[in-house]
Order: C-alpha cells, then sequence, then structure tokens
C-alpha cells in the first residue's frame, strides 16, 4: 500500500513539473522581448515662451518591433527647472502593449526668456506719518510664470522704525524655473506733510540698457495739492543718473504748493 501510494505522489509530482514546464515555454516563446525605441531629431530646441505640448512634441517619433509606430503615445513626462539661464531639459516617455517603457530627453531654450523682474505699483518713498510697508510697494513679474509677487522676500538690514533718512530694501525672488535674483532698492522715509502735493508717475522702476539716456519729464504723469490743484509748474528733479556705469539709480521729482509743503517722488532706474 505504501508502495502504490509513492508512486501515486511520484507521478503527480512529475506531472507537475512537466505541466509547469509546458506554461513556462509557452510564456517564453510568446513573451514581448521588444521595447520601444524614442527618436529625436536634435538633441536641442528652441521654443516659444508660451510653448504648448505639441510644440514640445515636435520631430519626436516612437516604434517598437512587434506594435509598431507608437509616436503617438509619446507623451512630455516632465520639464526641468533652468540647467542654465532659459535653458532646460525635456524628458519624454513612450509605452508598448506590453507595458514597456522608454524614454529620451533633449535641451530646450526659451527665445526671449529674461530673468524676472521687479516693478513698483507706487514710489518708494514714505512719510514718516504714514505706514512704511515696502512688501506692499515691490511686485515682480516673470514672462513664464506672470506675476510672481506672492514669492518675493524683503528684507532691511538698516531700517529704523520712525527714523528719517533714505534705506536699503532687498528683494529676492525666484520662478518656477528656479531662476533667482536680487535687487537693493534705496527706500526713502523723509518728514513729509501728509497734505503735501502727490506726485504721480507713469512707473516707479525701470530697468534700461548702459548706455541709456533718460528724459525724467518722459515719465512724469501730473502734480497736485490736496484741494487737486494742478502745481506741475513747480516740479523740478534731481538725479544721481549715470547711464555709463551699471548700477540702481534713482530721480527725484519735487512739487511745492501754495503754502510751501513740498511733494516728492522718486523714479529707480536699474541700468544692466
Amino acid at each position: 500500500m505504501m508502495r502504490l501510494l509513492r508512486l501515486v505522489i511520484t507521478i503527480a509530482f512529475v506531472a507537475a513539473l512537466v505541466l509547469f514546464g509546458w506554461y513556462w515555454y509557452r510564456d517564453e516563446i510568446k513573451a514581448d522581448k521588444t521595447y520601444p525605441v524614442i527618436t529625436i531629431d536634435g538633441d536641442s530646441l528652441e521654443v516659444d515662451l508660451n510653448v504648448t505640448e505639441e510644440d514640445l512634441l515636435a520631430g519626436v517619433t516612437a516604434y517598437d518591433a512587434k506594435d509598431g509606430d507608437l509616436t503617438g503615445r509619446v507623451i512630455v513626462e516632465s520639464i526641468s527647472k533652468f540647467t542654465e539661464t532659459g535653458t532646460c531639459k525635456v524628458y519624454y516617455a513612450v509605452c508598448d502593449n506590453d507595458n514597456h517603457v522608454a524614454s529620451a530627453s533633449r535641451k530646450i531654450t526659451y527665445k526671449g526668456y529674461v530673468s524676472p523682474q521687479f516693478y513698483l505699483n507706487r514710489s518708494l518713498c514714505f512719510s514718516q506719518t504714514e505706514t512704511v510697508n515696502a512688501a506692499s510697494v515691490i511686485g515682480a513679474y516673470d514672462v513664464l510664470d506672470g506675476d510672481i509677487s506672492s514669492n518675493i522676500i524683503i528684507t532691511s538690514a538698516d531700517y529704523e522704525y520712525g527714523i528719517a533718512g533714505i534705506y536699503s530694501v532687498k528683494a529676492e525672488v525666484s520662478n518656477s524655473k528656479g531662476d533667482q535674483v536680487s535687487l537693493t532698492l534705496p527706500m526713502v522715509v523723509e518728514d513729509r506733510s501728509v497734505n503735501a502735493p502727490q506726485i504721480v508717475l507713469a512707473q516707479y522702476l525701470i530697468y534700461v540698457s548702459k548706455g541709456t539716456q533718460i528724459t525724467p519729464e518722459t515719465f512724469f504723469i501730473s502734480a497736485r495739492d490736496s484741494v487737486e490743484a494742478d502745481v506741475s509748474a513747480t516740479l523740478h528733479t534731481e538725479t544721481n543718473y549715470d547711464p555709463t556705469q551699471e548700477g540702481v539709480y534713482s530721480i527725484h521729482y519735487y512739487a511745492t504748493d501754495s503754502l510751501d509743503r513740498r511733494g516728492h517722488s522718486v523714479l529707480i532706474v536699474v541700468v544692466e
């Protein structure tokens, strides 16, 4: 009886082994050993600032020996931060019918890219009688991300609350591609009446190229006293602007009302 039982067990084991081997052989023969291949025309691509995924896929094809043309399945998997200003890498991926994945990458450069720039929504010139809040005045714009003012970090190492003077305010900001810029601006706090004339400028912070000549009156819009009377005739300007040297300069605009109260506004010029 025991000999018969051992024989049955042995036969069952051999049958299971043969069955396992047959299934393994069948799957091995039928298994897809091919992987898709992504082909890219050129190792770099110049793109517009408002580039689309379709633009990024230009010149990218994919083929698999079993499934054939897979170009329509290629996706933009990710885009890196900048490897250098205005340049990053785009990564592509494609998957065949057997879930085999292939990937590739190439360099892209944004045409017309410039680093983020700061702007001022009013003069960085405060009266001692008002709240001094540089964060409410300084904004930043990026050609890729748009307004990035919420990313700004503002510090000042020399500002003294309630004390008149010209202080240094440092603004730092970074866009989504990791391009970080900083700018140190002069902030004026002065003993000026709240009823002093209000001087409105077209802009309060501009970037210019080295050698650019500036006519201060070009940026002047209006000067009005506390009862909205025009005092533009009293306008005069003072500046340390030097177009031959890179740096940050100020153009000061002054206007006086009939009670000899002097209004003050500042245009900051960054020479690059």
